[in-house]
C-alpha cells in the first residue's frame, strides 16, 4: 500500500467516524425529544450537533478544547475601543 493509498483509506475511515458520530447523536436527539414535532429536533440537532463534533475531535486529537471554547469570538476581539 503507498502513501497515498494509506491517507486516502485514513480520509474515508475519518468520514466514517463523523457519520456515524452525527448519526449517534441524531439518534439521541430523536429519542429525548420525541414528544417534540420533527422540525424542533431537528433544530435541536444543527444547534448542539457541531458544539458537540468540536469538542470530541478535540478530545481525539489530544488538544485542550476547553480553550478552544472558551476563547471570545467575534470582529470585536483584541481591538482597542475608542
Amino acid at each position: 500500500m503507498t502513501v497515498v493509498d494509506e491517507e486516502f483509506e485514513d480520509l474515508k475511515r475519518g468520514i466514517r467516524d463523523m457519520v456515524l458520530l452525527f448519526k449517534t447523536i441524531w439518534d439521541e436527539v430523536d429519542h429525548q425529544f420525541s414528544e417534540l414535532p420533527r422540525e424542533e429536533r431537528h433544530r435541536i440537532f444543527s444547534i448542539i450537533a457541531p458544539f458537540l463534533t468540536d469538542t470530541l475531535s478535540a478530545m481525539v486529537k489530544g488538544e485542550d478544547a476547553m480553550e478552544d471554547l472558551t476563547k471570545p469570538k467575534g470582529k470585536r476581539h483584541g481591538k482597542k475601543r475608542r
